[in-house]
This record gives structure tokens, sequence and C-alpha cells, in this order.
């Protein structure tokens, strides 16, 4: 369900801090641990890593005990990344000689297999550890700051990507906006506008920034969409009815940040000259007499906070000194020459596997809104499919499928698919301006040309998390509008007002936008922001395969 965003700062920072706490360790995953073989018992301790070969190969040395002996045991081991657990799996374990060791028992107690703490091995990883240099830097980033607001007093945030698009509601006098979050409709007869929020209507005779009233009579057009199946969340709120008293709306049309602080900020001292404001859940901080703000893993200063904001070009090396116990110590992974910037940049580094397996490329269908339709991907001979969800990429007289970490090619744009033996070198020229950037970080790993079975790889960027070559980013930084017709809608990855609750990049952050938090998925919302899909709705429930848009058909569009 949604829930309101915590205007309390004290109180969302205390439950940012709380989902902070990493996954604690199974009884598998911890050091150190026993097993038992043939009436021998082995103490196996915290294996001490040499290397991990392109993220496949673990080496090291494994601390080892049993009859009040104590070994240290040259190991191989191939791995097994379960990035939703966080926890590796060494499986193929061999044990290189060691003098007088029983290597041949302690292979038996393991069983050949061994599991491990995601966290943990990348912290045991050596200093000399090279990222590969498939993980390079990500160009052409965007620093630019977005709209920063920042209030002392509750308030929420209402972002329209864009211009409202307005879509007729059949039978009534009503519109809504189709290009946002919020359920927003428009009385086109009296001129009122009309927002469902949380459970109550508010009405003002703008969509501006403002006081919204709460309104327990509607338009009676409003019963004609209360029996409409399309509008549940409708429905559920008939008859209206006043639950409180609604919390200011900054209504804004571009990429927007809103940093809520409880009253007058109270600083506090952190060390070296760095002090951050304890009262709000952002992370903004005061050093000198400038003001630093992290937001999707940049920087940005003020010198007011009602002021404009700039990038941060350099950062204080006061930002380093962050106690890792401190209250904003989560801040660290974006901190230029930290452990904690590091251990995030190799995790990002880290491949996703998806394997095709042969003919299930058979089951891949993409929709269209309407005749397939591409725009020219820019500085590339490559073409975009824009009105769909799905990324389709035309080079030549072919069409690739980026879907799920995999890689698909058909002679047509609707199909039929098959699992890409190739992919053109130009596709990985394309340039972070452009919403299918993110593919670029998809590559064939190997096609068994026997079995017909294909294997891709993934990294953090296809996720929307960027390598700027000291820290991780969120985002591309540049803003692609959404694609809408008619009554329906989706948004690219957005950079900003959407993303997880600390700006920093951080594997433990739950997903949220300024406005609301989300326990539970929703049968008519979906919050897709890891980068692989994009939230596609046509309103009220969505036709969908799997999480991906349908939509439904023959109903036109322009209507």
């Amino acid at each position: 369900m949604f829930r309101r965003r915590l205007t309390s700062g004290i109180a969302a920072l205390v439950l940012a801090m709380a989902a902070l706490a990493p996954p604690v360790q199974s009884d598998d995953e911890a050091f150190p641990r026993s097993f038992e073989s043939e009436g021998v018992t082995w103490v196996v301790r915290t294996p001490v890593v040499t290397d991990w070969a392109a993220f496949r190969s673990l080496h090291g040395l494994l601390p080892v005990e049993s009859a009040g002996r104590a070994w240290r045991l040259p190991f191989e081991a191939e791995t097994a990344v379960d990035f939703a657990e966080r926890r590796v799996r060494l499986h193929s374990v061999r044990f290189g000689p060691a003098s007088g060791a029983p290597v041949d028992g302690l292979a038996k107690a393991l069983g050949g297999d061994l599991a491990m703490d995601l966290d943990a091995l990348i912290a045991a990883l050596p200093p000399d550890f090279e990222i590969p240099a498939a993980a390079k830097a990500a160009p052409q980033l965007n620093f630019a700051p977005p709209r920063i607001i920042v209030s002392e007093q509750p308030r929420r945030l209402m972002l329209i990507d864009g211009p409202p698009a307005m879509a007729p509601i059949d039978g009534t006098a009503l519109e809504f906006v189709v290009n946002t979050d919020w359920d927003v409709f428009h009385d086109t007869r009296a001129g009122a506008w009309y927002v469902l929020d949380d459970g109550q209507w508010i009405s003002s005779t703008l969509l501006s920034s403002g006081d919204w009233r709460v309104v327990t009579k509607l338009p009676d057009d409003f019963q004609t969409v209360q029996l409409n199946s399309d509008w549940p969340q409708v429905a559920a709120a008939m008859p209206p009815r006043a639950v409180s008293e609604p919390l200011p709306i900054t209504i804004s049309y571009e990429p927007t940040e809103l940093i809520l602080i409880d009253g007058p900020a109270q600083i506090e001292e952190i060390g070296g000259g760095l002090r951050h404001v304890a009262n709000t859940s952002s992370d903004l901080f005061l050093y000198g007499d400038r003001y630093y703000y992290l937001a999707a893993g940049r920087w940005f200063y003020t010198k007011r906070l009602d002021r404009q904001w700039f990038a941060v070009r350099t950062l204080p090396a006061a930002f380093a000194e962050i106690p890792e116990h401190h209250a904003r110590a989560r801040v660290l992974s974006a901190v230029p020459g930290t452990p904690a910037a590091r251990r995030a940049a190799i995790e990002a580094a880290i491949p996703r596997i998806a394997t095709v397996a042969p003919g299930a490329a058979d089951a891949v269908t993409v929709p269209y809104l309407g005749p397939p339709s591409f725009v020219n991907i820019e500085g590339t001979p490559l073409r975009r499919a824009e009105n769909t969800p799905f990324q389709v990429i035309q080079h030549n007289n072919f069409y690739y499928l980026c879907h799920a970490g995999a890689w698909y090619v058909s002679p047509a744009p609707q199909g039929p698919w098959s699992a890409a033996r190739e992919v053109p070198q130009a596709i990985y020229g394309i340039p972070p301006t452009d919403p299918a950037y993110n593919v670029t970080f998809v590559r064939l790993d190997a096609f068994d040309d026997d079995s017909g079975r294909a294997a891709y790889v993934s990294t953090g960027g296809y996720y929307n998390r960027y390598y700027t070559g000291s820290t991780m980013v969120y985002g591309t930084g540049w803003y692609y509008p959404g694609y809408h017709r008619g009554s329906a809608y989706w948004h690219y990855p957005r950079t900003y007002g959407y993303y997880g609750p600390w700006g920093a990049y951080w594997p433990y952050a739950p997903t949220r936008s300024e406005t609301f938090e989300i326990d539970t998925r929703e049968v008519d919302w979906e919050w897709d922001l890891d980068g692989s899909k994009r939230r596609v709705y046509d309103y009220g429930p969505r036709n969908r395969v799997g999480e991906i848009y349908v939509p439904p058909a023959p109903t036109p569009i322009d209507r």
C-alpha cells in the first residue's frame, strides 16, 4: 500500500537508519564454520582472498583447523553470485598442495561447496584488486543540479513528466493527467482540479503549487468514474470524506529534489569542520559557509538554502573522515577515495548472468501503440522504437531487443525473436543522452551452437548505476521525457526525485519517491526503478506479460 511520506525529519531518519543495516549473515555464511566428515571435525575461518578473476574464479588461502593443527590452504573456486540474497556460492572448490594437510578429508567435508556473504567477500578483496577494464567510467554523465526545493514545513512533491498531458474520460466532462504518478482530474465544465490524495479528495481552481482544500462533494461525473472498473482507486475513495488536513503540494514539471527539514535547521558537529543538519532525512551538510547536499550519488552546494545550487567539483577532504558508525556514514560510498566508494564500484562491476534456453525466445512478444515507430539515436546509425516500453533498436535491416538482461534479434520489429548470436558494435556507441544508454551494459557472454543456449552478462549501468571513475552515481543525470499517447504513458529511468532513500549508491536501498514510500506492490501501480524496466500503465488495471505492459486490443488509443 502507499504510505504518506513521514514529514518529521527525525522520524524519517530513524526509519532510514533502520533500513541501512545490512542483512544478517546466515549460519551457513558466517565464519568460523564447522564441518564434519568421517568422524573428523574441521573449523573453517574467513578466506583470505588474493584474486577474484573476472568475478568468476576466486583464488586465495583458506584458514582451517582440525585435531589441534592449523593450515592456510591455497584454494580456487568458481563463484555464483545471488544478488537478491547477497551471498556467493563457491563451488568446485579445489585445494593446492599444503604440507601435512589432509585436503582430501576437507574436500569431502565441504562437499565441494562453500557459501560466503557478498559484502564480506567484497571487503576481503586485496587492496590492489583491479576492477575489470569493462567497468570503465561512463562518459558524458550529466552533473548539472536539478531543481532543489528546501522546506522547513511539511510538504509534498508532485512530479509531472513535462507539461500535463490530458486524456478525457468517456461519458464524462472529466479529464485526467496522464503523465504523473498522482491521480489528478480536471472538470472541464467548472474548471476545477481534483486530486485523490491518500484516500481523500482535495481540490483547487489551478493546477499549481500551494494549498489545496479537502472536499467532501465531487461533480456528479465522478459517480460514473466510480462505476468504471478502470478506476478502482476512485471507487475505494467514494463517498468523499475528510481524513486529515492536507499538506501543501509543490508541483514541478522538471526533475526536482525536495529537502524537508523539521523546523529550523539543527546543526550538529561531525568533526574536522564538517557539520550536518540533524533534523532532516536528507543528506545535508555544512562545511565552512557552504551547504552540501547528496542526491543520486551527486554532490551539490549552495551558500543559502533558498538560493541556487551548483555542482561540486572537489569535495572537501573532511567528508572522507566521517566516522563509519556515524548516522551519515552512508554517504561515504559517494565520497571519492573511501573504502565504501571502492566497494560500491566493485559490486557494480560484478556481472549478472542471464541465460536463454533454446526456444525460450518464442515466448517473447513486443507490443506497440499502433504501427512500430522509430526515432534516430543521435551520433549513431541506429534507430530506437519509441512507441513500445520494450527496448528495440534497429541496426540496418535487423531489430535487436534488450530484455531482462539478454539480447534478441529479429528481421521484423514485432518478431519472432531469437537469442542473438552477436550484437552490433554500433549499439555500444549509444550515448548517455539517449534513454537506451543502459543497454550498452549488456553483452553476449557465450553461445553454444550445439545446444542453442545463450548467456549474456550485464553490469551496474544496465540497472541505472554508473561509475564516474571515483564513485557510483544513480542515473545518467539527463532528463528523458516520457512517452504518452491517448491514455497510455510510460517514463524512462529518472535520476532525480525517484531513487534509494539517501541518494548515495547503496545496495540495501528500498525504492521510494519523494512523495510516497512503498510497502507492497499495488495492482494499479508499479515502481520499476532499476533501469531495466519502465513503469507503464493504461488507466486502470494494466494488462501485462510478466511485469511488462501489453496494451489492450482492439481498444483505440486516440480517445
